[in-house]
């Protein structure tokens, strides 16, 4: 987020410490829902302030959230939202490649510290024996990377665009959960089993450049937006 979205957001932090324990549940739901808006982060702070606010006076005057914007949040939402302009395509992009450089420069990073490798090569230097500093990429490396990224995209969009259900049916909730978790361990089971063979190698200070480079892209962006 650029200079003025994070000094909003700073503002609005301190102001959500003020939120008392009977609004805060519903106000998180709030926040969730606005952040699967199709809108920019700078107005979603200013939504956000403005909510928190207005919850802030009800909470002086003894009155709960539902005194201030109703008994159905998404509606009061929605609202909201349609008088907002939605984010342009460029937006979009500029978000979607952010989200994309951070997610891979963590999983390489993750990557290039537990690899085979990598502790093979720390041991060969602590004793004193051959030095390798090739990295194996194999097509579970890759086939992993692909899927917990798309998942991540998945779950955090389910998890926003159904901010308000989610609690409110939470037997069928643990189910789903429990569900997602035994696929996912399947697929990655399914992975280890098929998925080791090598693709290339790489140098891992190449590999630890490309990573690098992933993150600088990430923070760049974060702060243009």
């Amino acid at each position: 987020m650029n200079k003025q979205t994070r000094e909003l957001n700073r503002i609005n932090n301190e102001l959500n410490k003020q939120v008392n324990y009977e609004n805060k549940e519903a106000f998180t739901d709030i926040v969730c829902y606005l952040r699967g808006a199709n809108i920019s982060e700078y107005n979603q702070e200013l939504i956000r302030q403005d909510l928190l606010e207005m919850i802030l006076s009800a909470q002086k005057r003894s009155e709960d959230i539902k005194a201030v914007i109703g008994e159905d949040y998404k509606v009061f939402c929605d609202n909201i939202i349609e008088n907002l302009p939605p984010r342009t395509i460029k937006e979009k992009f500029l978000n979607f490649i952010d989200i994309i450089c951070w997610c891979i420069s963590i999983l390489s990073a993750i990557n290039i510290i537990i690899s085979n490798d990598t502790i093979s090569l720390i041991r060969n230097l602590i004793k004193g024996g051959p030095v390798n500093f090739q990295l194996s990429v194999s097509i579970g490396n890759v086939i992993s990377a692909v899927i917990i990224v798309a998942a991540a995209f998945i779950i955090v969009e389910t998890i926003l665009k159904n901010s308000f259900k989610i609690g409110k049916n939470k037997s069928i909730n643990k189910v789903k959960v429990f569900l997602i978790c035994a696929s996912i361990m399947a697929i990655f089971l399914l992975i280890a089993w098929l998925g080791k063979t090598t693709l290339f190698t790489v140098n891992i200070f190449t590999a630890c450049t490309f990573t690098l480079i992933l993150y600088i892209i990430h923070k760049i962006l974060s702060r243009i937006q």
